[in-house]
């Protein structure tokens, strides 16, 4: 949207932000000029620094695990990346922006606010606040008659909820497609739309066990947002601000996406700078500790790094080309190799947040793919950075 004001023909409405291709990469840079949102205040805490230590990483010939390699600045071309930041020993020593993305400008994270939530969650449990084991149903009633009636909170976080639920976001017809219309980011069908993605949760129905099979559902982390909004009596944004980005010690504010009635988007609403997304790769890398302060429960990082249920993840439909062994725990993907654990946080359209702590690697990455979900992006680009970790590990570059 350009000019003052912008002509009808260049105007964006949050319904039609992932109409075409090109308007969805103006959105994940300017969400908080067409959507709701709340301020994540970072609270004006002391700065956590970045060491700078730049190494030219461009050149550098990478393999993709499929039998092809490429270079490191191929792979950025080719998969539409906005934004990345690669830490080694604790110093970044590659940063690119590409797209008009600015060191400071907030990006939009998609499902890597799940695992920001996770880790809100992670201090909420260590002080007794939440209990993963407990039943939804004792922090929010209203979930009774629901698939979430009698489901756990350790179940919205393994993503092993049996519910009858459609991620599929190029499906106007799927559940997915309505939890984006009560945000107000398709066009409405209903008069309720936009509206509460808390109200749909406790219309929704029950299907399979709880705990058996990965069945990955957004709607899910917005369930835990109620959950431990319930048990805190604060909202999603100043829990985020309070549990983890002041305790990153965050350079920029970020902010949240709301629903129609007002409530965080946590299953992917989460805007933030690259170098702030860096910090929380930092923190993931270095067990849960940033700068001699403790963000996370170690023991949360190293529950995550144990994995989850392997074969839920064998089971799943929808766990796309990584290979067997792996798992999702706590909002996390988790790999299993014989010389190192590789875990992630991603998010649609390309957003990843990759350690390898082993190598002291950190890698965080916006992107502005063409389609939401590509598994062959994602597995090109992950096995992309696990090549890359093994080359810094030897130090070779």
């Amino acid at each position: 949207m350009r000019g003052f004001p912008p002509p009808p023909e260049s105007r964006v409405r949050a319904d039609m932000v992932y109409s075409d291709p090109a308007i969805t990469r103006w959105f994940m840079q300017h969400v908080r000029e067409v959507e709701r949102t709340a301020n994540v205040a970072s609270r004006r805490c002391p700065v956590t620094a970045l060491p700078l230590a730049p190494v030219d990483l461009d050149p550098v010939r990478v393999s993709d695990g499929l039998g092809s390699t490429w270079t490191v600045a191929e792979m950025l071309e080719h998969t539409s990346t906005d934004g990345i930041m690669v830490l080694h020993g604790g110093s970044v020593i590659y940063e690119r922006l590409f797209g008009g993305l600015h060191i400071d400008t907030p990006h939009l994270c998609h499902s890597i606010s799940k695992s920001i939530a996770s880790c809100v969650a992670a201090n909420l449990v260590e002080r007794g606040l939440l209990d993963v084991d407990a039943a939804l149903t004792a922090y929010a009633p209203e979930l009774a008659d629901s698939a979430y009636g009698d489901a756990t909170v350790r179940h919205l976080l393994d993503m092993s909820v049996g519910i009858r639920y459609t991620e599929d976001h190029e499906d106007d017809e799927s559940e997915d497609a309505r939890l984006d219309r009560l945000c107000g980011v398709k066009p409405s069908r209903a008069p309720d739309e936009p509206g509460s993605s808390y109200d749909f949760a406790t219309t929704t129905t029950k299907e399979g066990q709880h705990g058996t099979v990965l069945h990955y559902v957004s709607l899910n982390t917005d369930v835990l947002g109620w959950v431990m909004e319930r048990a805190t009596g604060l909202s999603v944004p100043e829990l985020i601000s309070r549990e983890l980005w002041a305790k990153l010690g965050a350079e920029d504010d970020a902010y949240i996406a709301l629903d129609g009635a007002g409530s965080a988007q946590l299953d992917g609403g989460l805007c933030c700078s690259l170098r702030d997304l860096a910090r929380f790769g930092l923190m993931l890398a270095r067990g849960g500790s940033i700068d001699g302060g403790r963000v996370v429960p170690d023991r949360w990082i190293e529950d995550v790094r144990a994995g989850g249920d392997t074969e839920a993840f064998a089971a799943a439909p929808d766990c796309g080309l990584l290979p067997r062994g792996w798992s999702y725990r706590s909002c996390f993907w988790v790999g299993e190799r014989s010389d190192h654990i590789p875990f992630m946080a991603l998010g649609m359209y390309g957003q990843m947040v990759y350690v390898h702590r082993e190598a002291d690697v950190a890698v965080v990455k916006f992107s502005s793919q063409p389609r939401p979900a590509d598994d062959m992006l994602v597995t090109r680009t992950f096995r992309s950075l696990e090549s890359l970790a093994e080359v810094l590990a030897q130090s070779t570059v």
